[in-house]
């Protein structure tokens, strides 16, 4: 190690980093008069790249955000849970109410139970809206579109699960109960016809 005498560089040679005169790679510090034993590495030669992959080691991991704590049930839902029954109540009150009145033939409620559908629908959507309003204001950040509704309430319910079960548990129940409600609407639709048509043994 030179002392100072190397006829390359003197005392005016402010210090610094510079080639190493021993033949390294790397650099080494001069103090200003002498060469100290500080060797400065080279920088590690990057990583292969092949278009846009990046090597395992290379790659950046953001965690999954921890979900806040939320619900999972609204008085919107538990409405769309039972859509099938109320929607059939609704048609079977108007057959009942107009045959009481003066008995008509059922393709004369045509129109008239096309209009409920309609209704229906509509009352679908709102409540997913409110479903979604409601999940929002008390503390789950992410809610499944109401749109989704249009595609029949047991897929909005099930992307709503989805949403749901990141911040409460029970998020499935409401899918649970709307199938189980639309196995009892055909026994409840054959009931409430035969009635309103006076199709039962006791009726004259």
């Amino acid at each position: 190690m030179s002392d100072g005498t190397n006829p390359g560089l003197s005392g005016a040679i402010p210090p610094g980093w510079y080639a190493d005169p021993a033949g390294g790679e790397g650099k080494r510090w001069w103090d200003g008069t002498q060469w100290t034993m500080h060797v400065q590495e080279p920088p590690a030669a990057p990583p292969p790249a092949f278009g846009n992959y990046v090597p395992v080691e290379q790659r950046s991991f953001q965690p999954l955000a921890t979900a806040d704590e939320g619900i999972a049930y609204t008085r919107a839902a538990w409405w769309i849970a039972f859509s099938p029954l109320w929607s059939l109540v609704s048609q079977v009150f108007v057959v009942e109410t107009v045959m009481s009145i003066s008995p008509t033939p059922f393709h004369d409620f045509v129109p008239a139970l096309l209009a409920i559908n309609i209704l229906v629908w509509a009352v679908l959507v709102l409540l997913a809206f409110n479903d979604r309003i409601k999940l929002h204001s008390l503390g789950n950040n992410s809610a499944a579109s109401p749109w989704f509704v249009l595609l029949t309430p047991i897929v909005y319910l099930v992307v709503r699960a989805q949403h749901v079960r990141l911040y409460a548990t029970g998020a499935w129940a409401m899918v649970i109960w709307w199938c189980i409600a639309v196995f009892v609407t055909p026994g409840v639709a054959v009931l409430a016809f035969f009635a309103a048509f006076g199709l039962f043994g006791g009726a004259s």
